[in-house]
């Protein structure tokens, strides 16, 4: 088993921690509200030194209460406090209306009607965990509001508008310089539009003890080089894995090379190219320690069939296109039935024959090929990305990553759920993919147990978008190549 240094939690897992917290610890729910308020004061004035005045904008749950708590302690600091509420503060209940008496006992009033933010820091407490669907139309227009306002956005628990369990964001959502999560890390912070809006991200844990936090199903994967297996004092070549990389149409013979080299630096002992037969010159002259095969259209041939028959993972995708050429070689490798890897192009040709026929599939779909596979629109795939991971495990019958900010990885045999802890928007350019797809490709094939496929998986999505991050402190996100990935992978093996 992977090690999990961080678990994530739903809404209504969240609520089952304060519970429990408060029952074991004794604790009342306020006291942990004032808690909050004073860690999200006290991440205002780290993050913003010296502002003098603070616009605190407050729904009607207990995120609202946690908001009210902000204002007061600001007031008492001499901090100037402009106090809106999108809902009147008589419709407040339990520990919330209480914090909102408190403010006002120290002196703050509600505005009765908003002109403009005056506060140097505008705070989000508007909406909390339990928001469902999109924003009701008048937390809607506040949200528009505080994103129009060009001020720093610190939003308390999760940015408003973001659903805690998925990171979608059906409708307006507050776009946060930084979120400070309570007691719990929240899942819809880590990937899809809830990872762009919170910002930075910050957590307290108010004092709640470990005891308090159970096992759940979604985790954060980290690279640990620990991960890795040790290399054996005898092994050779062939224990090492021999990875046939299947692509490379006419015009794309540099995405077969990526995933090649790629393969070759987590530890491959053996590639293979299976090609356009032009291709073969390029290849060598850049990657000698590669071997090339070319396929032609006309058929099975002999030595494809004994090629894939020897490949302990076969990588299919990488520029492989959607010509006749294509098509065919997706079959022939199809019918290998080897352990396969399918991303890009070979994503298309399964869609197309909607199953796989061949041996233990790997997929690595971006949005729009998760939804070509599942047969929905993108919008949808985004709106929950965890639960079209599910579905395309299941329907596959498979194990892999769903790309994209907070990539998502899942496996058929399991409930569990890892959301990539790395990454940056420096990834988002051409050849990406194809080393994802080699970096996995050689990983598979050498898993063997305690290395298994599904750890294999793991350890290649959390290294290569560590080594992204890696060479991005280099040579910066824009100008981050899918070559500069391969470069930085033996710093971090």
């Amino acid at each position: 088993m992977l090690p999990v240094d961080t678990y994530l939690y739903s809404a209504a897992q969240s609520r089952a921690v304060d519970a429990d917290a408060m029952a074991q610890l004794n604790v009342p729910g306020y006291t942990l509200m004032q808690r909050a308020a004073q860690a999200a004061l006290a991440l205002v004035l780290q993050q913003y030194p010296g502002v003098g005045a603070i616009s605190v904008v407050c729904g009607k749950g207990n995120n609202a209460g946690d908001a009210y708590l902000v204002a007061s302690g600001a007031h008492q600091l001499g901090i100037k406090v402009q106090l809106l509420a999108a809902k009147p503060p008589s419709s407040l209940q339990g520990d919330a209306a209480t914090a909102y008496a408190e403010a006002t006992a120290n002196g703050l009033m509600v505005e009765d009607q908003f002109q403009c933010f005056t506060g140097g820091v505008i705070v989000d407490g508007l909406l909390g965990t339990g928001l469902r669907g999109a924003p009701q139309s008048e937390y809607a227009q506040w949200i528009e509001r505080i994103n129009a306002a060009g001020k720093p956005i610190v939003s308390l628990d999760v940015p408003s508008g973001v659903d805690t369990d998925t990171g979608g964001a059906p409708g307006a959502v507050v776009n946060a310089a930084h979120t400070l999560s309570f007691i719990t890390p929240k899942i819809g912070l880590h990937t899809g539009a809830g990872l762009a809006a919170a910002g930075q991200r910050h957590l307290d844990d108010l004092a709640v003890p470990p005891q308090c936090f159970p096992v759940t199903s979604v985790t954060r994967l980290h690279w640990r080089r620990e991960i890795m297996p040790e290399l054996k004092v005898n092994t050779y070549k062939h224990r090492q894995g021999h990875v046939v990389i299947a692509g490379g149409d006419d015009n794309m013979p540099g995405a077969v090379i990526m995933a090649a080299e790629a393969a070759l630096r987590v530890g491959a002992g053996m590639v293979t190219v299976l090609t356009r037969p032009g291709h073969t010159a390029a290849l060598v002259s850049r990657t000698p320690e590669i071997m090339v095969l070319g396929y032609a259209e006309s058929g099975h041939d002999a030595r494809v069939n004994e090629l894939l028959s020897k490949a302990s993972c076969v990588v299919l995708g990488p520029g492989l296109g959607r010509s006749r050429w294509s098509e065919s070689l997706y079959a022939q490798v199809a019918t290998a039935a080897r352990p396969t890897l399918v991303d890009a192009d070979g994503l298309y040709w399964l869609a197309a024959q909607g199953s796989w026929a061949g041996g233990a599939l790997t997929i690595t779909p971006h949005v729009a090929e998760a939804a070509r596979l599942l047969g929905v629109e993108p919008d949808e795939v985004q709106a929950d990305r965890l639960a079209a991971a599910r579905h395309l495990a299941d329907q596959y019958a498979c194990q892999g990553v769903l790309k994209g900010a907070g990539s998502v990885v899942f496996a058929q045999q399991t409930s569990e759920l890892a959301i990539c802890g790395h990454g940056n928007p420096g990834m988002a350019s051409a050849g990406m993919g194809d080393v994802l797809s080699g970096v996995l490709g050689g990983m598979l094939g050498y898993a063997e147990d305690p290395f298994t496929p599904n750890i294999a998986l793991h350890a290649g999505v959390a290294l290569h978008s560590a080594a992204a991050d890696h060479a991005a402190l280099e040579l910066g996100q824009r100008s981050l190549q899918a070559t500069d990935v391969i470069t930085a992978l033996p710093s971090l093996l």
